[in-house]
C-alpha cells in the first residue's frame, strides 16, 4: 500500500512540475477504544518525485513508528516542494532513467486510465490499486 501511494503522489507532483524533500507517513489505529498510531518525517537528501526513493523513506518510517498492531487508515505525503525546473545531476545512481520511465508510464495512464499500468507488488491480494482507480479522492467516480 505504501508504494501504490507513494506512486500517485509522486505522479501528482510530476503532473504540477514539483519535487520535493520532505517525506511524511502515518497510520491510525483500527482499534476505536484505544486510539493508537503516529505521524513522522524525514528529510531526504535530494529533492525527488521519483516513487521508490519516496517509498524507501516512507517505508523507513513506518518500519520504524508502527507499532504493530491493526491500522485503518494510512497516508504519505510529499513536503518541501519546489519546481522541477533546476535538479542536481548525478552521474551513476540512474536517477534520469528511473526519472524517463516513470513519466511514461505516466503518460500511459493518462492515455489508457490509471490500472493501464503499475508495479507488480499492485498484483497482490492486498493491494488496493484497481479500488483506487475506480475513485476520486476516495469517493466511487
Amino acid at each position: 500500500m505504501l508504494l501504490e501511494l507513494s506512486s500517485l503522489i509522486c505522479q501528482r507532483a510530476r503532473s504540477k512540475g514539483y519535487m520535493g524533500d520532505i517525506v511524511h507517513a502515518g497510520a491510525q489505529g483500527a482499534d476505536f477504544e484505544r486510539p493508537s498510531g503516529f505521524a513522522r518525517q524525514m528529510k531526504i537528501d535530494d529533492p525527488t518525485q521519483i516513487t521508490r526513493e519516496v517509498f524507501a523513506a516512507a517505508k523507513q518510517l513506518f518500519q520504524k513508528h508502527w507499532d504493530r498492531q491493526p491500522v485503518r487508515k494510512i497516508w504519505v505525503s510529499l513536503g518541501g516542494l519546489r519546481s522541477d525546473d533546476v535538479r542536481q545531476l548525478t552521474l551513476f545512481d540512474g536517477r534520469e532513467r528511473r526519472l524517463r520511465l516513470e513519466r511514461t508510464m505516466d503518460e500511459i495512464r493518462e492515455q489508457f486510465g490509471p490500472a493501464a499500468i503499475f508495479f507488480g507488488s499492485s498484483l497482490k491480494r492486498t493491494s488496493q490499486m484497481k479500488v483506487l482507480a475506480t475513485k476520486i479522492g476516495g469517493h466511487y467516480k
